[in-house]
């Protein structure tokens, strides 16, 4: 009995080596120099999510003012790179980074997007324009990003917007489960 209670003991007092943890957060972008954070490892590791950080990391200035100005259907940068971070805790890691990098990056070219030749809708009581920007489903009014839309992964990366189309009407729904539907 006291040589079992020994072996407990010492499995719990001896350390266990990990290849990568969780990173912090808030976190801003992927730390490659000596870094021990999941996310950033897979990160540093895949050229192809380097270079997709590196465009996503710092929006310019303009992008920043507008990211503030847009409703609350489009997350912040802060938030995005919360959510970004999950990925850590995900089966499918390496898809879900490359998911999440493909919304941000979309939502960051949508902020730019000149909606003078969409159509126009009405989310709500909201006078709008209705595009597509890389295959996302962009809604604007006349000054800001209202909300960006894109198809469903294939990863256990969930956007931060998901539309459902009910004949007509486009159902847009947060993750908090807030909805607005537009026309």
């Amino acid at each position: 009995m006291m040589r079992a209670r020994l072996c407990y003991l010492l499995l719990f007092l001896t350390p266990v080596a990990a290849d990568a943890v969780p990173p912090p957060t808030p976190a801003d972008l992927a730390g490659c120099e000596g870094s021990a954070f999941v996310v950033d490892t897979l990160v540093c590791a895949d050229p192809a999510l380097k270079a997709a950080d590196a465009r996503v990391r710092v929006p310019s200035a303009d992008q920043a003012r507008l990211l503030d100005a847009a409703s609350d259907y489009v997350e912040r940068q802060e938030a995005w790179f919360q959510r970004r971070n999950r990925c850590a805790f995900a089966a499918d890691q390496p898809a879900c980074l490359r998911d999440a990098y493909v919304e941000r990056t979309v939502v960051l070219a949508a902020l730019a997007h000149d909606s003078a030749q969409d159509r126009a809708g009405q989310c709500g009581t909201m006078a709008v324009r209705i595009g597509m920007v890389e295959g996302a489903t962009i809604i604007r009014d006349d000054n800001r990003l209202v909300a960006v839309a894109l198809p469903a992964p294939r990863s256990s990366w969930r956007n931060f917007v998901t539309m459902d189309a009910r004949g007509k009407t486009l159902r847009l729904r947060r993750p908090d489960g807030a909805h607005m539907d537009c026309r």
